[in-house]
């Protein structure tokens, strides 16, 4: 009698990590894709206001850290930053926050990599050495955030 091949209970251990792995790309590709696909729809500042639009519509600032202390957090003007960075507009981006289109182009990268590592495709194998460059790479800006906010705060 010939066994079910697609029975979970006999996949080889290894297969059961590629399904993890697959969920968490799966995961960060969505969160990417829902941040890329924000700074599409929502419209930059219109001249002499702060608030972004989604149309017509303005989107009030919603900073709990700023509201409660009056200082801005180590992300204010983070998505206006990257929604003007979306829309062309790199020197307002700058303008916003100093680490928006960094920031902007990271999103971008994990992106495509998460977008192969599901894709299976060929160049899986050598997109894994930019990938653990990309994962290392949010602890260098998290480390570029808190220096950016010593610097917004002190200077």
């Amino acid at each position: 009698m010939q066994q079910d091949p697609l029975k979970s209970s006999q996949l080889p251990k290894n297969n059961t990590r590629r399904e993890g792995e697959l969920t968490s790309h799966w995961v960060v590709l969505f969160f990417c894709a829902g941040i890329l696909l924000g700074g599409v729809v929502l419209s930059p500042p219109h001249p002499g206001s702060p608030y972004l639009h989604i149309g017509n519509i303005p989107i009030p600032d919603t900073c709990s850290f700023k509201n409660l202390t009056g200082l801005p957090c180590p992300g204010c003007g983070l998505t206006r930053s990257i929604v003007a960075g979306m829309h062309g507009n790199f020197r307002a981006s700058l303008m916003y926050h100093r680490l928006g289109l960094l920031t902007l182009a990271y999103i971008f990268l994990q992106f495509l990599f998460r977008l192969i590592a599901i894709a299976d495709l060929p160049l899986r194998e050598r997109a894994f050495g930019s990938g653990k460059i990309l994962n290392r790479g949010i602890i260098v800006l998290a480390v570029l955030y808190v220096l950016n906010w010593g610097y917004t705060l002190f200077l």
